[in-house]
């Protein structure tokens, strides 16, 4: 197991608590570890099993956080590992609509220091803004911009809860989108997802998910063949995947 990425982001996240301000009950916080069979971005493959750590603090309409994400077993060989550090700032526009503007970093650490932000450097920056909608499925529409690698990603997404239990829930999920580089070709990809959550406390829960994904391009690499033989691996255009984790609000 890769463990650089667990530990820059646990770093992250003691610089985070000492940085808090005096005033600490003005601000939310959430901790969260994950695990899933395959690490799939925006309708693209970008990992089999990982481990995915993350910490978030809030505090009024703004958010802060970290999250990482590294390769497990034997076929942790193939996925790069990620830190991503991003901020941003939600207002309402009105009773049902709200507006999120913000931007991320996402950096890979073998690739050289935090800093190095550029098109095939080890960090890229990304600009975002969205629109969230307090109406039934609770829709939101957002807009991606990927200032190093030039990249416009536009996302639609709906979701639904429903209790199965005093304790229990499940919650779908479901996005469509698009990715347009401003060099070579785009492609657009849906992913869907259901999960089981059981609330443990009133402060923390677990869950476990079934995820689906498919891509208009061949984005998901075959790990099982890729191990077996790279020259003959397969990609297919969708995939199935599997994730159960935790989470605690503080």
């Amino acid at each position: 197991m890769k463990l650089k990425a667990l530990t820059s982001v646990s770093l992250i996240a003691a610089a985070f608590a000492l940085a808090a301000p005096a005033s600490a009950q003005d601000v939310s916080w959430t901790a969260s570890i994950d695990f899933n069979s395959e690490y799939v971005f925006r309708g693209f493959g970008l990992g089999a099993e990982s481990i995915q750590p993350g910490i978030e603090a809030s505090i009024g309409g703004f958010t802060f956080g970290a999250w990482a994400s590294t390769g497990i077993g034997e076929e942790s060989i193939i996925n790069a590992d990620e830190i991503d550090l991003y901020g941003g700032y939600a207002f309402d526009l009105s009773p049902t609509t709200s507006l999120d503007i913000g931007a991320t970093l996402y950096h890979y650490p073998q690739a050289g220091d935090v800093f190095d932000i550029g098109r095939n450097d080890a960090s890229t920056f990304e600009l975002y803004a969205g629109l969230g909608f307090a109406v039934p499925l609770d829709p939101s529409v957002y807009v991606y911009y990927d200032t190093s690698l030039e990249t416009l990603t536009a996302e639609g997404a709906v979701s639904y809860s429903f209790p199965t239990g005093p304790s229990t829930s499940i919650d779908l999920s479901g996005a469509l989108g698009a990715v347009e580089p401003d060099q070579g070709d785009g492609y657009q990809y849906g992913t869907i997802g259901a999960a089981l959550s059981y609330a443990v406390t009133d402060n923390a829960s677990l869950y476990a998910s079934l995820n689906g994904s498919v891509a208009s391009e061949d984005n998901f690499l075959d790990y099982e063949d890729f191990l077996a033989n790279p020259l003959t691996a397969q990609f297919d255009s969708n995939t199935v995947w599997y994730g159960f984790g935790v989470s605690s609000s503080f």
